[in-house]
């Protein structure tokens, strides 16, 4: 069952309030320029004490103007500081200029606390399908594409795969050598319609089996027009 909520107002997030808990293992997962996006993930399958778990939890604050985080966090509560932790916590950054909805979110884990000052946190709880890199990767309902980083905007490219890698993907050959095989891919077609009633046709993303393909389809197919999927083959 989908659980998540987005917090950025004053009445809901009101100070010393406990707004998340969770006995789950988080990880710092992904940060972005864009935004200043910070996510922390809980993933799905076995975690080290041995408990088993269906679903995904991604905690997201944004936009972010400072923290004290640690790389994972076993169990992790947020909570809104109180005002006197939020101006013991500013005045420990005097070179920060902080804006008015600059929020103080607590992050409590085995006796210690951590912080995050953002203006707005949320969570969300689902089982993450195969080509959903994250829950808050957004797609432009006008450039309909498989986001291939996990927050959007501005990324390094690590997660670019090399040709080498490709190729490996699909073959055990070595790369350089003649192309006479061939290995079906599968392209997920988007058809969009602009305000003004035009009408453009292309290609979302890629993928190396059908299934992945139906995956990414079910989740963009709301935000287009239209869409399918066509095989081609790809030379190995």
């Amino acid at each position: 069952m989908t659980n998540r909520d987005w917090l950025n107002t004053d009445h809901q997030l009101i100070p010393g309030l406990e707004v998340f808990r969770s006995d789950r293992r988080f990880q710092l997962w992904a940060y972005s320029v864009s935004h200043s996006q910070l996510l922390l993930r809980s993933n799905a399958g076995e975690d080290r004490q041995g408990c088993s778990h269906e679903t995904t939890i991604e905690v997201m604050f944004k936009p972010v103007t400072t923290v004290k985080i640690r790389d994972a966090y076993n169990g992790l509560a947020i909570r809104c500081a109180t005002p006197e932790e939020a101006e013991r916590i500013k005045t420990s950054t005097p070179s920060i200029e902080f804006l008015r909805d600059d929020r103080v979110f607590a992050l409590e884990t085995q006796g210690e606390t951590d912080y995050v000052i953002a203006m707005a946190v949320g969570w969300h709880e689902d089982i993450l399908s195969p080509t959903r890199l994250s829950f808050y990767a957004a797609i432009d309902p006008y450039e309909p594409r498989w986001p291939g980083t996990l927050l959007g905007g501005a990324d390094a490219g690590f997660t670019i795969a090399s040709a080498e890698e490709l190729i490996n993907s699909l073959s055990d050959s070595e790369p350089g050598q003649r192309r006479d095989h061939w290995r079906a891919v599968y392209v997920v077609m988007t058809k969009v319609t602009y305000p003004k009633g035009e009408t453009e046709s292309s290609g979302a993303g890629v993928f190396l089996s059908r299934a992945d393909a139906e995956d990414f389809k079910a989740l963009i197919q709301e935000r287009v027009t239209d869409c399918w999927i066509e095989q081609l083959p790809i030379a190995i």
